[in-house]
C-alpha cells in the first residue's frame, strides 16, 4: 500500500504557498460585488473542514486507510488555495477594516490545516505510529483545531466593512469602560476613606509586608483625578455614541463612496489610540502623582480626540451617511432625540473644555 507522504507534503507546501500569496494585492479595478466574495469565502470554509474530517478518517493512525487519503488530500490544496485568491479579490475596494478581518480569518483557516498536515507528516515518519483513538491524540486535537477555527469564523464574520468597524471598536468600548471604572474607583475609594476613622484605612495588615493597600491622597490629587474622571466620562460616552449613531447604518442601503470608507477604516486605528492614551492618563492618578506626568499624557490624550473629532465631522457631514444617522437618532421615541450633528459637537466641545480646566490646574502647579 503506497504511503501518502509525498501528497502530504505538495499539500504542505500548497498551505506555505497560500500564505505568501494572501499578502499580494490584486488590480483593484476588478470590482466584484462584497456579497458574492463573501460567499464564496464561507463556501471554501466549508469544504476545507469537510475535507480535513475525511481526512482525519482515512489517516486515524491506528488504522489508515491511505488510498483514500488522495481525494481530500487534492481537495485541501485546492481549497487553501482558493481561499488565498478569494481573499486577494476583496482587495482595498471594500474597505480595509474588513479587508484585514477576511484576511486573518484565512490565514488563521491556513495555519491550522498546515499544521495538521505536519502532524500527519511526522506520523508517517514514525516507524509504528500508535493511537488511542481517543481525542487526546495530536491528529485528533489538530483536526479539531481546523473545525473550532472556521467555525468561529462562519458565526462571527462581519457582513461588511462598516460591520468589521463597529466590531473593532466594540472590543476598544469595553478597554474604555475599564479604565473610567477604574478611575471611579479611585474617586469613591477616597470618599470611603474620609468617611472611614484613621485606624479603619492604615492598620490593614498590608504595611507589614511594606505594602499600602489603601492610600490617601492629597487634595490636590483628588482634585485632579475628579478632572480625569469627568474627561473619561465624556470620551467613553462620545465612543459609545459613534458605535450606536454612526456605525449602525443599515447594509446594502446606501452606496458609500470612497472617502467615506477610507473615513470609516481610518476609526479603528483612531480608537485603538484612545484606548492607549486613556490607559496611560490612568496611570498617571496613582499616588504619588507627578503633576508633569499628568500633563504628558493629557496632552497626548488630547492630540488623540482632536483626530478622532476631526474624522467623526467628516462622516456626519457627508450627504450619503446624515439622512441615515439621523433616521437612527430618531429611532428611540422615549426621549426628545437632539440633531446628532450638534450633540457630537457639543460632546466634543465639553470634552476639550474638561481638558482645559485639567491643563489649567496642572499649569499653575509647575
Amino acid at each position: 500500500m503506497p504511503s501518502p507522504t509525498a501528497s502530504l507534503q505538495l499539500t504542505h507546501a500548497a498551505c506555505d504557498a497560500a500564505l505568501q500569496s494572501i499578502a499580494i494585492v490584486l488590480d483593484d479595478t476588478q470590482h466584484t460585488e462584497l456579497d458574492v466574495l463573501r460567499t464564496d469565502f464561507i463556501s471554501l470554509l466549508s469544504l476545507i473542514y469537510a475535507a480535513t474530517t475525511k481526512l482525519a478518517l482515512a489517516l486515524k493512525p491506528s488504522s489508515p486507510t491511505h488510498t483514500a487519503t488522495l481525494t481530500p488530500l487534492k481537495d485541501l490544496a485546492n481549497h487553501v488555495t482558493a481561499l488565498s485568491h478569494c481573499v486577494r479579490l476583496f482587495g482595498q475596494t471594500h474597505g480595509s477594516t474588513f479587508n484585514q478581518e477576511i484576511t486573518l480569518a484565512a490565514k488563521d483557516v491556513i495555519v491550522a490545516v498546515k499544521a495538521l498536515i505536519r502532524t500527519f507528516l511526522d506520523i508517517e515518519a514514525t516507524p509504528s505510529p500508535a493511537s488511542t483513538g481517543m481525542a487526546g491524540d495530536e491528529y485528533m486535537v489538530r483536526t479539531g483545531a481546523v473545525h473550532e477555527v472556521i467555525t468561529n469564523i462562519r458565526s462571527s464574520l462581519s457582513k461588511d466593512n462598516v460591520a468589521a468597524v463597529q466590531k473593532k471598536l466594540a472590543q476598544d468600548h469595553a478597554s474604555l469602560d475599564d479604565g473610567f471604572q477604574e478611575v471611579d474607583g479611585m474617586v469613591n475609594d477616597q470618599g470611603s476613606m474620609d468617611d472611614a476613622s484613621e485606624s479603619d484605612w492604615e492598620d490593614d495588615g498590608w504595611g507589614e509586608l511594606g505594602i499600602d493597600s489603601k492610600v490617601r491622597m492629597t487634595s490636590d490629587e483628588l482634585e485632579r483625578t475628579k478632572k480625569v474622571h469627568a474627561i473619561l466620562r465624556l470620551s467613553t460616552l462620545l465612543h459609545k455614541r459613534i458605535i450606536k449613531d454612526i456605525l449602525t447604518i443599515p447594509s446594502g442601503q446606501i452606496t458609500l463612496s470612497s472617502q467615506v470608507v477610507e473615513n470609516l477604516d481610518s476609526l479603528p486605528p483612531q480608537s485603538s489610540s484612545l484606548v492607549v492614551a486613556s490607559d496611560e492618563l490612568v496611570a498617571t492618578l496613582y499616588t504619588p502623582q507627578n503633576p508633569s506626568d499628568i500633563s504628558t499624557e493629557l496632552a497626548a490624550f488630547a492630540m488623540v480626540i482632536n483626530s478622532l473629532q476631526s474624522i467623526v465631522q467628516n462622516l456626519i457631514h457627508e450627504p450619503s451617511l446624515a439622512d441615515q444617522i439621523q433616521a437612527i437618532s430618531l429611532q428611540t421615541p422615549s426621549t426628545p432625540q437632539k440633531d446628532p450633528k450638534k450633540w457630537f459637537q457639543t460632546c466634543f466641545a465639553q470634552i476639550q473644555k474638561a481638558i482645559d480646566s485639567l491643563s489649567f490646574i496642572l499649569n499653575t502647579e509647575e
